[in-house]
């Protein structure tokens, strides 16, 4: 994980310019069908803070994490947002959050992060709370060329993850990538806490 926050750390601007202005407003609209007006919604790997502070323009209470200081210090001054910094895979928080966001995030977990993430959602996520999950499927689990880990994901896999934390799926679909890049595609999954 080490190396994959120092890529972020060190290519923070490009990976701002890249990403900031993507549209995500289908998976938006998906997920905050489920989130209370106002409510709390938590960016996880915000990276650029594009979906926090779209959150925050439509009258949600919401905040990013980013275990990449540099990146959340790029997010604060780009899109004034708040960002916590910290390592996804070991945060609780002191208040459950109606909203989980992981945008393009719990790929860079291995699978002992990703056991301890699911299994903090039990205290991260209020009952009834929602979580949005993408990741990447078709490529190969290791190191990519810039130096930062990747996962690749089944839905099945998924599906496991989700069950372990005791969230039901409510929605699924499969996207291309939001950047034109070619040779793999997105699972996307909304899960309800019950």
């Amino acid at each position: 994980m080490n190396d994959t926050i120092n890529y972020y750390n060190k290519n923070a601007e490009q990976y701002y310019k890249n990403t900031v202005d993507v549209d995500f407003t289908d998976a938006y609209e998906r997920f905050l069908k489920y989130i209370p007006k106002g409510g709390r919604i938590i960016d996880i790997g915000c990276g650029s803070g594009r979906d926090t502070a779209s959150f925050k323009e439509m009258g949600y209470d919401a905040i990013g994490l980013d275990a990449s200081e540099e990146l959340a210090e790029v997010a604060r001054k780009g899109k004034g947002i708040d960002v916590i910094v910290e390592d996804m895979a070991s945060w609780i928080t002191d208040e459950p959050y109606d909203g989980i966001w992981s945008c393009a995030s719990l790929l860079h977990l291995d699978n002992k992060e990703l056991i301890s993430f699911f299994q903090n959602l039990n205290r991260n996520l209020k009952v009834e709370g929602a979580i949005y999950i993408s990741v990447k499927t078709a490529i190969e689990t290791g190191v990519d060329n810039k130096g930062r880990f990747m996962k690749n994901f089944t839905e099945e896999e998924l599906r496991g993850y989700l069950d372990l934390a005791g969230i039901e799926i409510v929605e699924t679909w499969d996207t291309g990538d939001q950047l034109n890049r070619e040779g793999f595609s997105w699972i996307n999954v909304i899960g309800i806490k019950r």
